[in-house]
């Protein structure tokens, strides 16, 4: 081969390696799946001072309250309540059909007449040796069965008048006057106002401070006007999945302002400062393993477990899992994955 033909073939070896080098260069420079980071807002977290009060929200409930049933089947033969109205404990409701008792009761009552008569002959005729002690004692035992079943109708007679359990407020009827009611029938249901209670949950850290007479601050929604209820209860087991006790106080409700199933805010003075980290309530993401925060550690989203605390309507308390400085993404949240890329755009910082 001559010396010619050996450099052109050199040089179309090196071309060759040079071209495939390039490809190879362009191709990682310009990466054809790479993911575009998602936009998202987020906060830096950090803990802050408390000015000795606990913060968080509950629901009033009603002092007592109970759904108004019948306990035997019946045709309703009178209503005697308006919807909306205070009825007194032991106040008539509602009246059932009992004519067919009632007969059975007159029939009863006849049997127990001609029962009595022939109980008092078979006395007689036992003191004059006429009968045994055994005719004498089934003829006393018929008697005492037949009066023995006057009492028992007599009980479901009285089933047929329903009354009021204790004094309140009775609400809508769901029946009318010729219905035919049963056992599982609502026919209405009636409750207790004055006073009313205040039930709300509190952190395990702070169980210690609440206790039996302690003074709470609420307000319901609508309303600026503070009132103030006293502890009267508390659970005492802790909930595994919160880590917080449920707690119940009163409150005496004075004019019946106050309604059962609103929402309030509820402020606890503790008496001294305390740290803690909140972050929004829609950062926040229960689940069924465990609620958890997504974080940006990296340049990507993370999922981070924790442990909640104090809840108020726009932001949660985070007593486990989170660290002063982590960034916490607050939008976006249905369209995380872990380890997505993600931008975020910080809207506080740290104090």
């Amino acid at each position: 081969m001559s010396i010619y033909k050996i450099v052109l073939m050199s040089g179309l070896v090196f071309f060759s390696c040079k071209s495939e080098e390039k490809k190879s260069d362009n191709t990682k420079a310009t990466p054809q799946n790479e993911q575009k980071p998602l936009k998202v807002d987020g906060i830096i977290a950090h803990e802050e001072i408390t000015t000795g009060t606990i913060n968080t929200t509950g629901t009033i409930i009603a002092n007592e309250e109970v759904e108004i049933k019948s306990e035997i089947t019946g045709k309703i033969t009178g209503i005697y309540f308006k919807e909306g109205a205070f009825v007194k404990e032991g106040q008539l409701l509602l009246k059932l059909n009992d004519d067919n008792l009632q007969a059975q009761v007159r029939k009863l009552n006849i049997e127990i007449k001609m029962a009595e008569e022939k109980e008092g002959r078979m006395k007689q005729l036992l003191a004059a040796s006429a009968i045994s002690k055994e005719e004498y004692d089934v003829q006393l035992t018929s008697l005492n069965l037949l009066k023995a079943n006057v009492d028992i109708i007599k009980v479901d007679i009285s089933k047929t008048r329903i009354s009021a359990p204790f004094s309140g407020i009775i609400g809508f009827k769901y029946v009318s006057r010729g219905a035919i009611i049963s056992s599982s029938t609502i026919i209405a249901s009636i409750q207790n106002t004055q006073p009313l209670k205040l039930e709300f949950s509190i952190p395990e850290k702070y169980n210690n401070l609440i206790y039996q007479g302690k003074t709470v601050d609420f307000k319901v929604t609508g309303s600026s006007i503070i009132n103030k209820a006293n502890v009267y209860a508390k659970d005492p087991k802790i909930d595994q999945n919160t880590r917080t006790s449920k707690v119940r106080a009163t409150f005496s409700n004075p004019g019946g302002k106050l309604s059962p199933g609103s929402f309030a805010e509820i402020n606890i003075s503790v008496g001294e400062k305390t740290k803690v980290k909140m972050v929004p309530t829609i950062a926040y993401i229960p689940d069924i393993n465990g609620a958890k925060l997504f974080v940006k550690r990296g340049g990507v989203a993370v999922s981070v477990p924790v442990k909640a605390g104090i809840r108020t309507e726009k932001e949660i308390q985070i007593l486990e899992g989170l660290n002063d400085g982590d960034t916490v993404i607050i939008s976006g949240i249905l369209q995380l994955k872990p380890k997505m890329p993600v931008e975020v755009n910080i809207i506080n910082q740290a104090q």
